[in-house]
């Protein structure tokens, strides 16, 4: 089993790298959830517009948090 530390720091990357994801192409991430929505679930996704106006700021709210996590990590080892 993984320790909360190893945890935390797959977490920082992982959220980074999402963060970035929605900070560069909110419209593909968008159309993704359309389709994934469309697809799994059978359900409409309309995605309002300013969508891409808020996904932007969750990305920066997520990269913005993940060296919080990295230094969590650290400060449990």
């Amino acid at each position: 089993m993984l320790s909360l530390p190893t945890l935390l720091r797959v977490g920082s990357v992982m959220g980074a790298l999402a963060g970035l994801v929605h900070i560069a192409i909110p419209n593909r991430l968008l159309e993704l959830a359309s389709c994934g929505y469309d697809r799994v679930l059978a359900v409409r996704f309309q995605p309002q517009r300013n969508a891409t106006r808020r996904v932007r700021p969750i990305g920066v709210a997520m990269v913005a948090s993940a060296p919080v996590l990295a230094r969590l990590a650290a400060w449990m080892e």
